[in-house]
């Protein structure tokens, strides 16, 4: 038997130019925020992911709504100094919702980055019209509408209420609290950079979801402890400056520079710092964590 070469075969795969909108860049960016929020809240993926999201998100809602209803119990029952002294109000209620963001944080971060290392899919992002401070952006973006939404939205919703409780009246209470107005956002701005900056660094370093998430909490206690012990026992030239290592304090601090608050309390102040230096000191540790970010997928690229 004589073998006779095989014959070609040519299949029509019924392949088709794209013949769709080309959004470019822009799409590019768009879609990389789409996907970081639908990653960290767990959307189109198994329910396991959803539940430690879902569970800080439904945390902050019923802590809101626990909140208000005991506002509208005491004005209620015409309580008005209670109402005044002792409820919580605005700046109290960061106290609560910064430490539920805090474990936020620590999930959203290592999701939106460390995921795209791990399996090696740089390549594919920055084969599109996307270059690495497009990516980074997009990333920032996404964990910025996260925690950004996470304090604003309980936030307002608390002061929407407080206004429909008030026994002065809806337009009354908004025109005498037209201050909330900023410093609700203007504080969560700054939670969100002094918390997200630190993340942001560990989340650059580690190459593992759980264990980036881990050293952010650690970090986040431990300095704040260590600053502690420099202001209160350490007693040599610069131990002062110890209490620059008060990360999550920071925020705290400066909050209550906001709002007109006493600032006696916290490290750097006990240290002898004015509230402006823990607000540099989160600027230059976000500056840090930018420029880290940048060298790091610069170099994967």
């Amino acid at each position: 038997m004589t073998d006779r070469p095989a014959e070609a075969v040519i299949v029509d795969r019924g392949y088709r130019h794209f013949e769709g909108i080309r959004k470019g860049r822009r799409g590019a960016i768009g879609a990389v925020v789409r996907d970081g929020l639908r990653r960290v809240l767990g959307l189109r993926r198994k329910g396991r992911r959803k539940i430690l999201p879902w569970s800080l998100i439904t945390m902050a809602l019923i802590s809101v709504a626990v909140l208000s209803a005991l506002h509208y119990a005491a004005n209620r029952v015409g309580v008005t100094d209670l109402v005044a002294d002792e409820l919580p109000h605005h700046r109290e209620y960061f106290e609560f919702i910064s430490r539920v963001a805090l474990l936020f944080i620590a999930l959203a971060t290592p999701e939106l980055l460390v995921p795209d290392r791990e399996q090696g899919v740089l390549a594919v992002y920055l084969s599109r019209p996307l270059r690495t401070i497009d990516y980074l952006a997009a990333k920032a973006t996404a964990l910025g509408i996260l925690i950004l939404g996470f304090f604003l939205i309980p936030q307002t919703i608390f002061h929407l209420l407080l206004g429909l409780f008030s026994p002065d009246g809806f337009t009354t209470y908004m025109l005498d609290h037209i201050d909330v107005l900023w410093q609700v956002p203007a504080t969560s701005l700054i939670y969100f950079v002094g918390y997200a900056s630190i993340a942001l660094i560990i989340a650059t370093l580690i190459p593992r979801v759980g264990f980036a998430a881990g050293i952010f909490l650690g970090v986040m206690i431990m300095f704040n402890a260590l600053s502690g012990f420099f202001v209160e026992f350490a007693d040599f030239a610069g131990s002062e400056y110890g209490a620059l290592l008060a990360f999550e304090s920071h925020p705290h601090l400066i909050r209550d520079w906001i709002f007109g608050a006493s600032t006696s309390g916290y490290p750097m102040t006990r240290a002898g710092f004015e509230p402006w230096v823990a607000l540099v000191t989160i600027v230059a540790i976000a500056a840090v964590a930018v420029g880290m970010a940048w060298n790091r997928y610069r170099r994967l690229s």
